[in-house]
């Protein structure tokens, strides 16, 4: 399952590319015949790679993300503690700078921040004693009215949502950060069809046999 969501994932973020270059080069056809392409296909080449900048950056945040989930199941193994996650998904996404900045502001300077460059931002939680699923959920509603206060740019004010997935994984529960994260990606989508603000539950499923 996460090779087929990897691999439509790949679709999505080169779709755009794509259709850039394929429009520059009907453009070059339709005005100036084949030989433009000599011209076209520098500049349509030029065109992708602020997108191919972004896509760099969203797979550098994402394989960051992975790195420090796989750390933390280490961790909790060795420890026999478990940790909380959170996966926010903003919208609209232009609002996810403002988004981080309050995030950083309500948060330890000890929990750790994401930003998956796509509207989406994870938050590793450090250590907190004590803390179980009803407790994660008030943490998540409260970290959610943070994100959804209004917001004034120019002269149009914006009303940001946020869809949440909150994991809190025992000691052992996962194989590794990649299937901890695709199953929280899988726990967000379904938040996100529930309707604007949902909230949910991510259950990371029973310790792997040894």
């Amino acid at each position: 399952m996460a090779q087929l969501f990897g691999k439509y994932g790949m679709i999505r973020a080169y779709l755009p590319a794509a259709c850039v270059f394929l429009l520059a080069v009907a453009l070059a056809l339709s005005w100036f015949g084949v030989q433009a392409l000599v011209f076209a296909v520098p500049f349509a080449f030029l065109a992708c790679i602020p997108l191919w900048q972004d896509r760099r950056d969203t797979g550098d945040a994402a394989t960051e993300l992975r790195g420090a989930l796989d750390r933390d199941l280490e961790t909790s193994r060795k420890t026999g503690q478990g940790f909380a996650c959170l996966l926010l998904r903003i919208a609209p996404a232009q609002v996810t700078a403002l988004t981080l900045t309050r995030l950083r502001q309500s948060l330890r300077p000890e929990d750790r921040i994401f930003d998956l460059h796509t509207g989406e931002i994870a938050v590793l939680l450090a250590a907190v004693p004590g803390l179980d699923d009803p407790a994660l959920v008030r943490l998540g509603r409260r970290l959610q009215a943070i994100v959804e206060e209004q917001i004034f740019t120019g002269d149009a004010p914006l009303h940001p949502t946020a869809s949440l997935a909150l994991c809190l994984a025992p000691a052992g529960c996962a194989r590794s950060g990649t299937a901890l994260l695709d199953g929280l990606m899988v726990t967000l989508d379904e938040a996100v069809r529930r309707g604007p603000s949902a909230l949910l539950l991510h259950d990371p499923g029973p310790s792997p046999r040894r």
